[in-house]
């Protein structure tokens, strides 16, 4: 029996004459129209001869033939370029059925649907020796089955090559794209592993269904390399989850399959035991077999077991009666799979509390991957880093922390603030990203203590104090040099002493008893009585929000500016992306940061701890500039109301989930995250994590701010300078009694009466 397939109109003609008839009839036709001569591609493998084609057609001129030799063992060599030009020049190809479906694929894939591509069957056996099988005795069931599949396209493995070749050709007829592969059971797992590899190498959008026949030592060895084949490949495949098995094998030993370590949706149609007098057992209705599937058992626990559950029977006729779905699986999402999720503490993100002993995790990636958990249904682990870092490039290509556990094949995906990086988008994937942040440095505002003795000083700058002394002076001068003008000559009672006093109290409000002998000095009084109001009004309210707010003085706002200084270190956390970003950033600035970071670290090691919280305390204790993400640090300046943040950011970053290089869940757990997104979830999770009111701010500390001792030092300093200058003039005036007396004799003398 020959079939010719026809891929450009999906359709397949069965042709039931002897083959070389077929053959000729078909290189007839395709040469007919060609008067010039045509090229015919060969596509051969296997073991096929070169004369087995060629002896049918030396009758037939104009014809070139091209022969592109591949083996089995490895059909998606056609991918390499050089052979897909070949093929893609050549207007006619005659393939074999172990590699026609490949071709047609790869024309497919390159937009040549229209080439015309015709299989045969190389070195057919005898009719009668392909018809005693079991794949052909079951066929018209195993088809059903995959027709309740919706399979389009189907991958063909077995141990007995004409039992592959007769089902292909089976399949072929009803328009399914086959590519077929023999193994035997005493094959090494090495060997396995490369079929398998070999039926996955080709275009992605390929179904991952398979059709296994064997024994079952062999059955059991090719599940059992599939099983590793995701580990095998460094996580770039979804073999587990992706692919589908439909085993075909003879009642055995089925407790093989009651395992965890299994593919996630494998359906086995078990056959009886069949005789030598095949052909009256399909005609006999009561040929049946059982038709079993892997089922998870009590999915979402963390120890999920897996055991073969009856689903159904067939028959040799082509009836299935499956009661339930042949692959229930796929319903499931991961069917709780364990995945091991790595994070690193970083607030409000990740929050990490030692309870007994037990590391507790909680935050908003935490919330994130446990959303994620019940929307794909899996499990997960979480743990930190070995070596506690987030990941740095220490060579080409070898990374630390979170990055180089995930490179390593350690664990299974980051859930932390990482940044997204072109460096580290060499060696691992990000999904969509989840927070947006920005690098800014925090540090602890000098204190006010050293010059809290100035506050009375403070609601004036130093100029209007010397202007006020200047105009105190003047106003003393010009007032003596009126009263010295104007004065009575007889009575003569002018006196500096008074002037002075009268004055001070005009510049203070004080009410003073004034008698003015002239209009002019009437004039100046007034004024400067009117002046020293306005003033003490504004000095006194200026001294009262000096004491509710306390006004501060920043050292500095900008990067450039805290460069400048040298007062000053700072550092930022090691193991961390901002190394990269300081180490090999182009900007002055960072340059000039990094350039701070070396020098200190010399003395310091700690500016380049991996430890947040130790950085904290050294900015609390002062001196010192913290530089990494701001969703941090302003919660730190929210507990604390003596930290600042600087003005100008370093580094605009994003944070995504890390998933290994060219991982296939990146597009899944990508589309998941927008959904959480569109849901709100995000902002739901932003309003529990990033909890507290702000402490910090002016009306809070103008509302709970009291007044302190230290506030009113000045205060009582300016009363001990009274108390001890008046102690100073009685002194004077005791020293200058005494000398009086000692002038005048020693004795008092008193009027007459």
């Amino acid at each position: 029996m020959k079939f010719m397939v026809d891929f450009d109109t999906r359709q397949t003609r069965v042709m039931r004459v002897p083959v070389e008839i077929l053959r000729t009839a078909v290189l007839f036709a395709l040469c007919a129209s060609f008067t010039t001569g045509v090229n015919i591609g060969i596509i051969e493998s296997h073991d096929v001869e070169e004369k087995h084609m060629k002896a049918v057609l030396n009758n037939v001129t104009n014809v070139r033939f091209t022969r592109i030799v591949v083996p089995l063992e490895q059909p998606f060599v056609l991918v390499r370029n050089d052979v897909f030009n070949i093929i893609n020049s050549l207007p006619i190809l005659l393939a074999p059925m172990d590699t026609c479906s490949t071709i047609q694929i790869l024309l497919r894939h390159y937009g040549h649907k229209k080439k015309r591509v015709t299989c045969f069957r190389p070195n057919p056996q005898p009719e009668e020796e392909v018809f005693f099988s079991p794949a052909l005795l079951f066929s018209a069931s195993i088809l059903t089955a995959i027709e309740r599949l919706k399979w389009s396209a189907v991958i063909i493995i077995g141990e007995n090559g004409n039992e592959v070749w007769s089902i292909s050709e089976v399949l072929t007829a009803r328009g399914l794209l086959c590519l077929t592969f023999t193994y035997n059971a005493s094959d090494s797992n090495a060997v396995i592993h490369e079929r398998i590899m070999n039926s996955t190498t080709i275009d992605r959008g390929f179904p991952w269904n398979y059709l296994l026949f064997g024994s079952d030592k062999g059955v059991h060895l090719v599940l059992h390399e599939a099983a590793k084949f995701d580990i095998m490949n460094r996580r770039r495949s979804d073999m587990r989850s992706t692919s589908q098995w439909l085993v075909v094998m003879q009642e055995g030993d089925l407790e093989l399959f009651h395992t965890d370590s299994w593919l996630d949706n494998v359906a086995i149609m078990v056959y009886p035991n069949i005789s030598a007098d095949w052909p009256t057992m399909q005609s006999d209705k009561t040929c049946w077999g059982d038709i079993y599937t892997l089922m998870y058992r009590n999915v979402g626990d963390e120890h999920v077991s897996r055991r073969l559950a009856h689903v159904g029977k067939f028959n040799c006729s082509g009836f299935v009666d499956n009661y339930t779905q042949l692959l229930p699986n796929l319903e499931y999402g991961f069917n709780g799979r364990l995945f091991v999720a790595s994070t690193m503490r970083w607030a409000p993100f990740t929050f990490v509390h030692n309870i007994s002993g037990q590391l507790q995790f909680e935050g908003l990636c935490v919330d994130m991957l446990h959303e994620l958990s019940l929307t794909l249904n899996f499990t997960y682990k979480v743990k930190l880093p070995i070596d506690g870092e987030w990941g740095l490039e220490i060579a080409p290509g070898v990374w630390t922390g979170m990055v180089g556990e995930l490179q390593n094949n350690q664990i299974d995906l980051t859930v932390a603030a990482l940044t997204i990086s072109s460096s580290r988008l060499k060696v691992m994937d990000f999904t969509y990203p989840f927070g947006y942040d920005k690098g800014v440095g925090v540090y602890r505002i000098p204190s006010t203590e050293s010059s809290q003795w100035k506050t009375l000083f403070f609601p004036f700058s130093w100029q209007v104090h010397m202007c006020l002394a200047i105009s105190f002076v003047f106003s003393v001068s010009l007032l003596y040099c009126l009263q010295w003008v104007s004065r009575d000559k007889a009575k003569n009672d002018l006196d500096l002493g008074d002037t002075t006093l009268l004055i001070w109290g005009m510049f203070i409000r004080y009410s003073y008893d004034v008698k003015s002998t002239s209009l002019a000095t009437s004039f100046f009084i007034s004024f400067v009585w009117l002046f020293g109001t306005v003033t003490t009004a504004i000095y006194c309210g200026n001294l009262m929000a000096f004491f509710a707010v306390a006004k501060e003085t920043l050292p500095f706002r900008t990067i450039p500016e805290v460069a400048a200084q040298s007062e000053y270190k700072w550092g930022t956390q090691g193991g961390s992306f901002w190394v990269n970003i300081f180490e090999f950033g182009r900007s002055n600035d960072y340059k000039a940061i990094w350039s701070g970071i070396k020098k200190f670290n010399q003395t310091d090691p700690n500016v380049l701890h991996s430890d947040e919280y130790l950085h904290r305390k050294k900015v609390e204790a002062g001196k010192y500039i913290f530089f990494v993400e701001a969703d941090m640090l302003t919660g730190w300046a929210r507990e604390n109301c003596e930290l600042r943040l600087l003005e100008d950011s370093v580094y605009q970053v994003r944070y995504g989930i890390g998933l290994p290089i060219d991982s296939p869940y990146t597009k899944l757990f990508s589309q998941k995250l927008v959904a959480f997104s569109e849901e709100g979830l995000f902002v739901a999770w932003k309003k529990k994590w990033w909890r507290g009111e702000d402490e910090c701010s002016d009306g809070k500390k103008m509302a709970t701010r009291a007044m302190t001792l230290g506030d009113l030092q000045s205060a009582f300093y300016i009363l001990v300078i009274g108390i001890f200058m008046g102690i100073l003039a009685i002194m004077y005036e005791k020293v200058v009694q005494c000398r009086r007396r000692s002038k005048s004799g020693g004795t008092q003398q008193h009027p007459a009466s």
